[in-house]
């Protein structure tokens, strides 16, 4: 990510019609919130959930923490995402129970979040989605059914490789009809795929970059 810095967002041109957005994984206090929404970040962005593979999943401790503080920073527009569970190597709990607790969470701290992003990706902590791709591809559409059951909003976080990565093929579609928010760390504060994969023709969201002077944030644009 680009450090904030004095006029660090200065958007132009088409990107100015975009929702610009920040997410974090971890707790991020009142202070860093109050100073990204002056810059123009109006949307805020947490983890709901972690796969924390040693407890089978769990709602995220810092989830409730960070979404006060940013509500205290004078956020009103927010997201979570959805990082399940998964693996050969985890007594992972059951998808539905996983989603479960995050909708619970939400539902039941009354929480104003926009829509819920599935993680879909791999990591070297856990060693999630090592099933094979065909395996891969079975264990995503049970994450992706459980999540179709809450009947809450929902779309894909990801990004081209991943996807190869994960399933074999670029090609796999698993949920062309819900929003796809896709990472590129370019800097290039654009929706353009220049990649179509899993059917997509066009992304809702990008993460432009992984970098910045808080070391809290990834940050990012939307389509609305």
């Amino acid at each position: 990510m680009r450090p904030f810095a004095a006029l660090f967002v200065v958007f132009a041109g088409v990107a100015s019609a975009l929702t610009h957005a920040v997410d974090s994984s971890s707790e991020v206090d009142t202070a860093t919130y109050k100073k990204a929404l002056g810059q123009g970040f109006t949307r805020a962005i947490f983890r709901g959930y972690q796969e924390a593979c040693s407890q089978g999943g769990r709602v995220d401790p810092t989830f409730l923490p960070s979404y006060k503080n940013a509500q205290a920073a004078g956020y009103k527009d927010f997201d979570a995402y959805f990082f399940p569970c998964t693996g050969t190597g985890n007594k992972c709990k059951p998808y539905d129970k996983q989603i479960g607790e995050l909708v619970d969470a939400i539902k039941g701290n009354k929480m104003a979040i926009r829509r819920i992003w599935v993680d879909i990706e791999t990591d070297k902590v856990c060693n999630p989605f090592n099933y094979g791709a065909q395996g891969n591809i079975a264990e995503a559409k049970k994450i992706i059914q459980a999540v179709r059951d809450t009947k809450y909003d929902f779309g894909i976080y990801t990004s081209p490789t991943q996807w190869e990565t994960i399933f074999g093929s670029k090609g796999v579609e698993l949920a062309k009809d819900v929003p796809l928010w896709f990472a590129k760390f370019d800097n290039v504060e654009t929706l353009e795929l220049k990649t179509p994969f899993g059917g997509w023709t066009k992304a809702d969201a990008k993460q432009y970059t992984d970098q910045s002077a808080s070391k809290k944030f990834d940050l990012n644009v939307f389509s609305a």
